[in-house]
């Protein structure tokens, strides 16, 4: 568990920061192009615990100079302010914590330095940048963060509290992006956006299984990790705007040496996303695995050494691999896979679509029941070296009494599989996958 304790020692220096902090009027020559309104005013203390009754305006910008090596910068229910560095890059042993922000922009661009903040120093559990809580349009860019737990964490889970406005569907955290960082050596994920208990499964305070909180509109671009624990970047309960996962580069994952956490990208239950432009490379696991619900495209990555990682490797990983998990509300899957271009894995096929097709029972109607898989789904992992239509009966469990209400399965219509390796990808899918081969004019 990530350790968040606020100690009474920090509410003290919460009411008595404000005068260790020294408030300077802005000068044109001093202004950041992050910001162009406000005061600086500069956080001088190596622990800042910020909240609302903090003496600030909108438009301000919250500076950290690079002679102090900060433990942290935590904030509650502040709005509408640039934190950037000033003097070179600025060392932070527990990074930045945001609960119930809004319109904030963490930056590190205050110096010539790319990466302006620089966030390291592990204890268990630990996260470099935390966004939770009832929290939106959250900009984070050029931080460096390195041999921590996690480097963000943007969700907010059920556990240790009762509030019920935290839950879905009562708030989504919109709009966050992350972009031109850098995370290097993660105990567990390189991102965890969204909470990956989605079927309702997770005990709140209260004893209660609620759903948890979802995201939108969430773009993560132009980062670098390398060597996780576990995956690059999973992003669950994503339902809702435009999500969009491009240009970074990801490489070397799953060093905790488990053979279903080590994926580059890892799209989750009740999310969707736009994929595209990504490099992956040395993956334990697949390069890009998709789980989600609503249409996800996979576009124009480059995708090499899937199932190698650093001397070890692990049997059937494909480049790119699709399957579904429960959905509430159910929503059929899409996959649009097209112009990829995959190199080395462990797999004999290159991209492959599983059909997990799942039911609950009907007296159990809002999720969380027992899961029950279709027994009657088949491997059908033979290559081509051209992209083929698959399909296999007329949808899922064709022919087959299910009991129950499907929580998840493929759209037979809308799937595209077309020009990965220049035409040549080797394709496999279980029965019941049916996709389309050229796109649409």
């Amino acid at each position: 568990m990530k350790n968040k304790v606020l100690t009474a020692a920090l509410l003290v220096c919460f009411f008595s920061c404000q005068k260790n902090i020294d408030y300077q009027p802005l000068q044109s020559s001093d202004v950041s192009s992050a910001t162009k309104k406000g005061k600086r005013i500069y956080l001088t203390q190596t622990a800042n615990v910020v909240g609302k009754y903090f003496k600030y305006s909108p438009g301000d910008t919250f500076v950290l100079k690079s002679v102090i090596n900060y433990t942290y910068l935590v904030m509650n229910e502040i709005h509408d302010v640039t934190i950037i560095n000033e003097g070179g890059v600025v060392h932070l042993l527990n990074g930045f914590n945001l609960a119930n922000c809004r319109d904030i922009t963490i930056t590190g661009t205050g110096a010539k330095q790319f990466y302006g903040f620089e966030i390291s120093g592990h204890t268990a559990g630990d996260v470099g940048i935390d966004i939770n809580g009832k929290s939106s349009h959250i900009n984070v860019n050029h931080v460096y963060i390195h041999d921590k737990t996690y480097g963000f964490w943007v969700k907010q889970e059920v556990a240790n509290t009762c509030d019920k406005s935290l839950y879905y569907p009562n708030w989504y955290m919109d709009d966050i992006t992350i972009h031109h960082c850098m995370i290097k050596r993660m105990y567990q994920e390189g991102m965890y956006l969204g909470s990956t208990g989605q079927n309702a499964d997770r005990p709140n305070k209260c004893g209660g299984h609620p759903y948890p909180m979802r995201l939108s509109n969430i773009s993560v671009h132009h980062n670098i990790i390398d060597s996780t624990g576990r995956g690059g970047i999973m992003l669950s309960g994503a339902d809702k705007g435009e999500n969009r996962i491009y240009k970074n580069t990801i490489t070397r994952c799953g060093f905790e040496y488990n053979s279903y956490q080590g994926n580059g990208i890892v799209i989750g239950g009740n999310a969707y996303a736009n994929i595209d432009s990504n490099t992956i490379k040395n993956t334990l696991c697949d390069g890009i695995w998709v789980l989600g619900a609503g249409i996800t495209r996979v576009r124009n990555n480059t995708i090499e050494s899937s199932g190698w990682l650093e001397g070890v490797h692990a049997n059937n990983m494909h480049g790119i691999s699709f399957d579904t998990r429960p959905s509430y509300p159910f929503t059929l899957s899409i996959f649009r896979i097209r112009n990829n271009q995959i190199g080395k894995h462990t797999d004999k096929t290159d991209i492959y679509i599983y059909n997990t097709m799942q039911y609950k029972d009907d007296e159990d109607d809002q999720g969380g029941g027992d899961l029950n898989r279709d027994d009657h789904v088949h491997g059908d992992d033979h290559g081509h070296g051209h992209d083929h239509d698959h399909g296999h009966g007329h949808g899922h469990g064709h022919g087959h009494d299910h009991h129950g209400k499907p929580v998840s399965g493929f759209d037979t219509k809308n799937n595209l599989i077309f020009n990965n390796n220049k035409g040549n990808a080797m394709i496999g899918t279980q029965s019941g996958i049916k996709y389309k081969t050229t796109p649409n004019p």
